[in-house]
């Protein structure tokens, strides 16, 4: 029997299944999902490596165990282990994926797969917003995915860089998102999905995914498209293995310090095991900031200066942030009360070297302390990475490339879009006592990123043009209750910001 004729005989049969069960067959065995009263079909909680535990700690993933008999897949997989959520269920074992669609097997449809954010600590792919069925009303088919966070996912040590056949550490959530990459590749059809049409997107954190996805060989091929929400990446986030990069320590001697701060001073030959022993809390208490690794087998190059060089992969890219990214990080009650006090905090923050930083991130009066903190914040973690992936994929000669500003605040009215405010509209996951102008703008967006993923434009077949971005206009779609376009959005602070960065940050000294 053919995948084709078992996928229709499993719609029809009723003596083993219920009428809104669906069974396909993938590379590990067959698996049982859900037929929604929409009629899209929605597989949950399906392995896409093997769990990354015991022995298995912090190496790359492996593959998913086979299994005989049938799967069921119509339950959410646990999130990955965080200190976040306390009330959903968490697990060391959390290497799953989700997949939604409308398409017959082999029908060959778009593909496109999800990264979560939560700053690469929190987060997963059973967030209720992320909810695929419209986009696969929409004509595509969606794929989420959990990846390997905090501690568990970023630690990098001598000892586990020893061990790694390649001598390195760290970066294991990225080797998960290119994992479940390889598993679309190789599974896909069985859901009606193009393996060889495939957009990546992710917001935040998990646009730092992509960002990473980009950055590295061993993800070519995977996808053809990317789409980079509010992208999290700035010189803080970003560390060398084995050096400090000018703003980072050495990943290794993070890790070192993290472990002696549970285990203190282990014999070299025991510390393999007894890392491998501490327990989900105790691993949880290590407290690693995430980071991306420059290790010179993952990342051949720093991804950060990979991208000011425009050397990254050239795929066609959508990207963008929402105007007020920094309220999200700015509660009024920790605004400086004086200019003198942001002052202060700013150069805390950047030092007193650069005055033209100094000057375009510290208020004027004090009726602006809040503001400038909500554009400082926002512009450093979000919007600089935002705009600075769009300039690389122009600098690589990507005509398609494609920028958008997120200004709908449906909360306050007045108030700038913060950061994650759009993605229930990407989603078209908007609560049901949503304005009439807002479910219109929640569409729309959906098919603007579904448009995308179709073809490698946002624009066209219908919708209205959107402009592409180039170095000298920095055109950009402004994505609000009334659309319109602009051109070089906050030029003057992004480009102080960037010649900071780009002064300050050194991946080989």
């Amino acid at each position: 029997m053919n995948i084709r004729d078992f996928f229709v005989l499993s719609m029809l049969s009723s003596s083993l299944f219920a009428a809104a069960d669906v069974v396909v067959e993938i590379e590990s065995g067959q698996i049982a999902g859900a037929v929604l009263e929409n009629n899209v079909r929605e597989f949950l909680g399906v392995p896409y490596a093997a769990p990354p535990v015991g022995d298995l700690r912090w190496k790359p993933p492996a593959a998913a165990t086979a299994w005989s008999g049938l799967r069921e897949a119509k339950t959410h997989a646990p999130a990955c282990m965080q200190m976040q959520y306390e009330n959903i269920k968490k697990s060391e074992d959390c290497l799953y994926i989700n997949v939604w669609t409308k398409a017959a097997a082999e029908e060959n449809l778009p593909v496109m797969v999800w990264i979560h954010g939560g700053g690469w600590y929190f987060g997963s792919s059973r967030t209720s917003i992320y909810d695929g069925s419209a986009f696969a009303e929409n004509g595509v088919v969606l794929v989420s995915l959990n990846y390997r966070l905090g501690s568990f996912g970023w630690l990098a040590h001598p000892i586990l860089s020893q061990e790694s056949p390649n001598k390195v550490s760290g970066n294991y959530g990225i080797l998960d998102a290119i994992a479940a990459l390889e598993w679309v590749q190789r599974n896909i059809h069985v859901f009606g999905g193009d393996a060889n049409n495939v957009t990546v997107f992710g917001e935040s954190a998990g646009a730092a995914s992509v960002f990473a996805l980009l950055a590295t060989q061993k993800a070519e091929g995977l996808f053809d498209k990317v789409i980079m929400q509010s992208t999290w990446i700035n010189e803080g986030n970003v560390a060398n293995l084995k050096s400090s990069n000018g703003f980072s320590e050495s990943a290794e001697l993070t890790g070192i310090k993290a472990i002696q701060s549970r285990l203190g001073e282990v014999d070299s030959k025991n510390l393999l095991t007894e890392m491998r022993n501490l327990s989900v809390e105790d691993v949880l208490a290590l407290r690693v900031r995430p980071k991306l690794v420059f290790d010179g087998w993952l990342f051949e190059e720093d991804p950060l200066k990979l991208f000011h060089s425009g050397k990254q992969m050239s795929v066609p890219m959508l990207t963008g942030y929402n105007d007020g990214e920094g309220q999200y990080l700015t509660r009024p009650e920790r605004v400086p009360q004086t200019l003198e006090e942001q002052k202060k905090r700013r150069i805390l923050q950047v030092g007193d070297a650069n005055a033209d930083l100094l000057d375009v991130y510290i208020a004027k009066n004090s009726e602006d302390l809040y503001e400038k903190e909500i554009d400082f914040l926002g512009e450093r973690d979000f919007i600089w990475a935002s705009r600075e992936t769009a300039l690389a994929s122009a600098r690589a000669g990507q005509s398609e490339t494609f920028m958008y500003i997120f200004k709908r605040n449906r909360y306050q009215n007045e108030a700038r879009a913060s950061h994650a405010m759009e993605l229930s509209y990407v989603f078209n996951n908007l609560p049901v006592d949503a304005s009439k102008e807002d479910k219109e703008l929640s569409s729309l967006m959906n098919n603007y990123w579904v448009q995308f993923a179709k073809t490698g434009s946002p624009g066209g077949n219908g919708l209205p043009k959107w402009p592409h971005f180039d170095i000298a206009t920095q055109r950009h779609k402004v994505l609000d209750l009334t659309e319109s376009e602009g051109k070089l959005d906050r030029i003057e602070r992004l480009d102080i910001l960037d010649a900071y960065i780009r002064d300050r940050y050194n991946p080989n000294q």
